[in-house]
């Protein structure tokens, strides 16, 4: 219990220290409702329904192509009966993310943000694949689509903290991409005695995100994670972070963006993961570009 209050003060000084912005109050108030044994469904409609720009963010996003509804949601009401509250709480926590951090944040982060989405978007289309991908290790196959979604866009929120704490984090940034012999993490930390993953680590643990999403952001860059050690890393863990790599990968394909040398360092270690044949690596490109192609990757 000692041990824990001691963490928990050291974890309050580091996110007061970086600006880390706390978690909004209506994902504490919907969290709150969320955990009672028979959570209200009208107050939860009402808590959403006061924030304007937050519902019409949700109602946009569920009648989106990413969910390919049949017949469009009109309500929030509506939407979280479709999406179940567990569900609800991820794509919300992903939204007051994205609008919190543009918020503060004193340079243009619109690149990042598309670049965010994308991943997300990717990283689900792949959760889906998984399962028909022939090639593909049987025992990383269950992946939820909207846990994938929203550890897209959580998995490199600390660079946003990073860049509007850090005058010349920038120039770090372009370093750590260009690398391809250096870890990521460890010229952040040269530079600035800290890196991005364990910032967002910081921040989306204090959200309250699951801990399987914690962990993997915390070690997105340790790339050899992704071996068979489950004391180290879970499963669920190690899916999050070699699905994000290959998302990354698959956007630099299809689109020319998000350049760095990351996959070059971690390709052996997710084509192991996954099971993966050069065969399923390209089908999943191909699919990835039918999807840029009909305007399936724009958020």
């Amino acid at each position: 219990m000692v041990e824990q209050k001691t963490f928990d003060q050291e974890l309050e000084h580091v996110l007061l220290d970086l600006g880390i912005p706390p978690c909004p109050r209506i994902l504490l108030d919907l969290a709150a409702e969320a955990r009672k044994d028979e959570p209200d469904l009208q107050r939860i409609e009402k808590l959403i329904s006061a924030d304007v720009g937050l519902s019409a963010a949700l109602i946009k996003t569920v009648n989106s192509p990413f969910y390919g509804l049949r017949t469009k949601v009109n309500s929030i009401m509506q939407a979280i009966h479709m999406l179940g509250l567990g569900h609800l709480w991820l794509m919300l926590m992903g939204m007051v993310l994205r609008d919190t951090l543009k918020g503060m944040n004193n340079v243009d982060m619109g690149r990042f943000w598309d670049a965010s989405a994308k991943v997300a978007i990717i990283s689900s289309y792949i959760a889906c694949r998984l399962p028909y991908m022939p090639s593909s290790a049987q025992g990383v196959l269950r992946i939820d689509k909207d846990e994938a979604y929203t550890y897209g866009l959580f998995q490199d929120c600390g660079i946003s903290i990073m860049l509007n704490h850090y005058p010349a984090y920038k120039e770090t940034l372009s370093n750590a991409n260009n690398s391809v012999d250096r870890k990521f993490t460890d010229i952040e930390e040269v530079a600035h005695t800290t890196n991005h993953a364990l910032v967002g680590y910081l921040l989306s643990k204090s959200w309250g995100l699951p801990e399987t999403m914690t962990q993997a952001i915390r070690f997105h860059h340790e790339h050899e994670t992704l071996s068979d050690d489950p004391e180290f890393l879970t499963t669920e863990s190690r899916n999050f972070i070699a699905l994000s790599l290959l998302a990354e990968r698959a956007i630099q394909i299809v689109t020319g963006l998000s350049r760095s040398c990351e996959w070059g360092k971690g390709e052996s270690w997710v084509m192991r993961h996954f099971g993966f044949s050069h065969d399923d690596f390209n089908e999943i490109i191909e699919g990835i570009r039918i999807l840029n192609d009909e305007g399936n990757l724009n958020s």
